[in-house]
């Protein structure tokens, strides 16, 4: 942090999003005079005003007067009007990874958790592990927001800093934390990752960040996982939810109870700590594994991380509960890849009962659409209906391969061209006893004040 010492006046372009925001938040309470761009309005930027921070909405080049410090988010690129603002101004510019990465660097005890799938419900459970156990202050940034905290981030005056680390574009390889955590390994971010080979070299050199007196905690159960672990400078900790016995820390015992993983674990010297789950879904059981193991180098007790797991509720837009609407129960979830998709629909399953599982799906990124689309084909077999909506391009122009229509028509899904159709198109499929779930990571987490807001007038 001494390295941020001597700018005082720092610029964020893509202010607005979930990360991106929280840090604006963090510097701004250490003292740094924070102002910053994002192409749409939203709440969160209302939020920044409220905390003195000045947003602009257009390419100002006024806004960069007095500006020492650019930071950029990883879908911006160099081209973008903001970048050549920023290159004009004569200020230095960093990415958002580079920061953070430089506020991680003052920590005793860094914790980065990567990998394709968990990163903010691993990083919200391990975080929430230290914030409720005694003599724990911990600084916090999470991807989502962390309901104990009421935000994405919090600064803490304890040693340990405990933040989620994106692999896209290699964001993550700005990262020099002192235990590093990789959940699992597939292909995504087409836009970026050309190969499998890529990604795993990108995760080894994440490994090999953590320094010789660094410790990677990595899943055993994931091939992917294991064979980047061999880049390792330091010693290695691995996990294993089917209770593979080579593991440091395995599941045994695994049972669901309405959708909530119950299990034992266990370590190479015999049972470790019963774990009762306050998230739904068996994936949580490897979450919770690589939060254990983290947990354990971060200084917690077994009694402090099986109390902990059993008050933990997740993060934003991970399986939460929206309301009841219609007689049914809606969630939000942020899954976007095939594999969380699978993963979310089977939570899903797993605690509708007799009801139907509605799915209201808006794909996310052209690439990923088109480089996975067998993969969606397949994606969602546990839903009783599906509605699919438009393309959410974000950072990419829609291509003409693939496309959310083609798909629906060809898996036997509605199709959607505009998410404000979802109340009404809802309106008239769903039933009492359903559950009803809007998934996405683009704009349709929009949709639920409008659902919530719905309930409370009628």
């Amino acid at each position: 942090m001494e390295q941020l010492r001597k700018y005082r006046r720092v610029y964020l372009i893509g202010i607005g999003g979930v990360s991106m925001s929280a840090l604006a938040l963090m510097l701004a309470e250490k003292g740094f005079e924070v102002r910053g761009y994002d192409r749409t309005e939203s709440r969160v930027l209302s939020v920044l005003r409220n905390a003195g921070i000045k947003v602009w909405l257009e390419d100002d080049p006024k806004a960069f007067d007095g500006v020492e410090l650019v930071c950029f988010t990883a879908a911006v690129g160099e081209e973008h009007p903001q970048m050549r603002l920023a290159r004009v101004c004569g200020a230095r510019v960093v990415s958002r990874a580079e920061l953070l990465g430089c506020i991680g660097s003052s920590y005793p005890c860094s914790v980065a958790v990567a990998g394709t799938h968990g990163k903010s419900t691993t990083t919200g459970m391990l975080a929430h592990l230290l914030l409720a156990s005694p003599g724990f202050d911990p600084t916090v940034a999470v991807g989502a927001v962390l309901p104990e905290i009421g935000a994405a981030y919090r600064i803490g005056k304890g040693a340990q800093f405990v933040y989620e680390a994106c692999e896209y574009k290699d964001s993550f390889l700005s990262f020099f934390p002192t235990v590093a955590v990789a959940l699992n390994i597939e292909l995504d971010h087409t836009d970026y990752f050309r190969s499998m080979e890529q990604m795993r070299a990108s995760f080894r050199q994440f490994f090999r960040n953590a320094g010789p007196d660094g410790t990677c905690v990595y899943n055993l159960d994931c091939e992917n996982c294991r064979l980047a672990s061999d880049g390792a400078a330091g010693k290695t900790v691995s996990f294993s939810a089917s209770g593979d016995a080579r593991a440091d820390y395995f599941a045994r015992n695994v049972a669901l109870e309405n959708g909530f993983a119950r299990f034992d674990v266990y370590t190479q010297n015999g049972p470790f700590l019963r774990a009762e789950l306050a998230v739904p879904g068996l994936h949580n059981v490897s979450n919770a594994l690589a939060a254990v193991a983290a947990g354990v180098l971060c200084g917690l007790t077994a009694v402090q991380i099986s109390a902990g797991l059993k008050t933990y509720r997740g993060v934003g837009r991970r399986f939460e509960y929206l309301c009841e609407w219609n007689g049914a129960k809606l969630y939000d979830d942020y899954a976007h890849h095939p594999a969380e998709i699978r993963a979310t629909l089977a939570t899903a399953r797993a605690i509708a009962g007799d009801g139907r599982v509605v799915c209201v799906f808006q794909p996310h990124n052209y690439s990923r659409l088109r480089d996975l689309y067998d993969e969606f084909r397949t994606a969602f077999a546990d839903a009783d209906v599906l509605i699919l909506l438009r393309l959410y391009a974000a950072r990419e122009a829609a291509g003409t391969e693939v496309s959310a229509e083609r798909l629906a028509r060809e898996i036997g899904a509605v199709y959607l061209d505009d998410k404000e159709q979802i109340p009404a198109c809802l309106a008239e499929i769903v039933r009492p006893g359903d559950t009803v779930l809007l998934v996405g990571a683009g704009d349709i987490g929009n949709m639920t004040e409008k659902f919530k807001n719905s309930v409370k007038m009628s």
